[in-house]
């Protein structure tokens, strides 16, 4: 794991956790927009970079953010936002944090595909993200962006809203990324065998969870809302899943900043 950092240290901090084969680079358009007020932190997970390691278990992950944390000083958290499958280690990251001290103000939650599948339906998934990253293993990105483009799966995920990931699918290719295939199968578990722990009703007025109407993660909703029924949940019309922080990557920091100060959702 890596971390990448903007801001003032000095500042209250925040930490911006990737989805799902992407790496800290694709918080950064909506996290230079926060580095203002705040000190922003970017982990890119186990498997997604190029340290050599491989994704194993969202607790695993989560216990080395929160060393990060305690080895950098870093006391509190204004915010702890993630996105698809960075939105299920941030829930983690909230549990944990609270374990270990850790005060955690607001939790973000973007486009999380909160399931609980079967193991057949997971296997299904490894099959169709081994095809998925494959794409990635190449120096020629302008192919690699092509083929990702025309990806089943990713447009099944997408929808008829490809051309809003211009710019995240261009900073996924833009050098050459490989996947073990151990970091394919953990990285359906924890997207597809996700567990909720439970919080008091206090904690759970800090979450907000996120999704476009039209992405497949909506259909976690109403597993959240028997989990957490005092959470903040926000729906928004005409994005894709998690693409609304590309598109408007300063609205979506400003939406963040109204969450951290209360004044919105």
């Amino acid at each position: 794991m890596t971390f990448d950092t903007l801001g003032n240290k000095n500042n209250p901090a925040v930490l911006l956790m990737h989805g799902m084969i992407s790496s800290s680079k694709d918080c950064m358009p909506f996290g230079k927009h926060l580095s203002d007020e705040y000190y922003v932190i970017m982990p890119t997970l186990d498997g997604h970079g190029h340290d050599g390691t491989d994704l194993l278990t969202v607790d695993k992950e989560v216990e080395k953010i929160i060393a990060y944390l305690k080895e950098n000083n870093i006391n509190s958290l204004a915010l702890v936002q993630g996105s698809s499958m960075g939105a299920e280690v941030a829930l983690e990251v909230r549990r944990q944090a609270g374990e270990a001290g850790i005060p955690v103000g607001h939790c973000f939650f973007d486009g999380g595909p909160f399931f609980h599948f079967t193991p057949w339906f997971r296997a299904i998934m490894r099959k169709r993200f081994t095809t998925l990253v494959k794409i990635l293993d190449t120096d020629d990105p302008e192919t690699a962006m092509e083929n990702l483009k025309n990806n089943k799966f990713l447009k099944f995920v997408v929808k008829d809203k490809i051309e809003q990931y211009d710019g995240m699918i261009r900073s996924m290719v833009s050098e050459r990324r490989h996947f073990s295939k151990l970091t394919v199968e953990n990285l359906v578990n924890i997207c597809y065998k996700c567990d909720l722990p439970s919080f008091p009703d206090e904690e759970q007025k800090t979450f907000t969870f996120f999704f476009s109407k039209e992405e497949p993660a909506h259909n976690s909703k109403k597993r959240l809302l028997k989990a957490y029924p005092n959470g903040v949940y926000k729906d928004i019309d005409g994005y894709g899943h998690c693409s609304y922080q590309s598109v408007e990557p300063k609205k979506y920091a400003d939406m963040l900043k109204a969450v951290i100060s209360n004044r919105c959702c």
